[in-house]
């Protein structure tokens, strides 16, 4: 995401408090990736890549969580579920009973999901290494009911995920499960190792990633 959009900077700023945590080290369900130079591109990837090394959670002032965004997410995508999360946020401060906030809450994180737009569906699916991962998942949620096959996207799962947590606080919400999709190791060129289980990373086979040229599970611009 790049925060000089003008949407983003206003949106955020006039209805959030913004603060930062550091799970490297701390988190068991922190990621790794390969060393990422400071010189090298920001380059576009899919709405969800990386959940498990970066998690954007929305947080009432009560302390109840409206919405956790995993991974990268771009400007479009996120400015759609940000003004859905200042929806979430009145739902959470009106008068209603806990109970009738907790069915609506579901309600709109699944009705959400289901509206999303084509494009925003398209940009969510799971990267290459991170889809090989879930296929050897038994139960996967990626997985379709009607064929079995790892299809479902990030923005799907994400929000349905999210229903199966209505308005549960900080202290209770198990991050960890919420952001437990792929690999923990974030491959930025798309065919190094991606296990930590199996041993040290390797680099990636292929020459590394120049301005302009993706490959993978990179989606082009535009």
């Amino acid at each position: 995401m790049t925060l000089s959009e003008p949407k983003v900077i206003e949106k955020l700023s006039k209805n959030f408090v913004c603060g930062w945590r550091n799970i490297q080290g701390v988190e068991t369900y922190a990621g790794k990736s390969h060393d990422h130079p400071v010189a090298s591109s920001a380059l576009h990837t899919s709405n969800g890549a990386g959940g498990r090394n970066v998690q954007m959670l929305f947080v009432a002032p009560s302390g109840n969580v409206l919405h956790c965004l995993p991974g990268y997410w771009d400007p479009d995508g996120f400015v759609h579920e940000v003004d859905f999360i200042l929806e979430l946020a009145k739902l959470e401060s009106s008068e209603l009973s806990i109970l009738e906030k907790r069915d609506q809450f579901q309600l709109a994180h699944l009705n959400h999901a289901a509206h999303h737009s084509e494009q925003v569906v398209k940009d969510s699916s799971l990267q290459g290494f991170d889809k090989m991962r879930e296929e050897k998942a038994e139960g996967s949620d990626f997985r379709r009911k009607t064929d079995g096959a790892v299809m479902r996207t990030v923005d799907q799962v994400m929000h349905e995920r999210m229903a199966r947590r209505p308005l549960l606080n900080m202290s209770r919400f198990d991050i960890e499960n919420v952001v437990d999709y792929g690999t923990r190791f974030y491959d930025k060129y798309g065919d190094g190792c991606c296990d930590l289980e199996k041993g040290k990373p390797t680099m990636p086979k292929n020459d590394k990633m120049k301005p302009g040229k993706y490959q993978g599970g990179w989606k082009k611009k535009g």
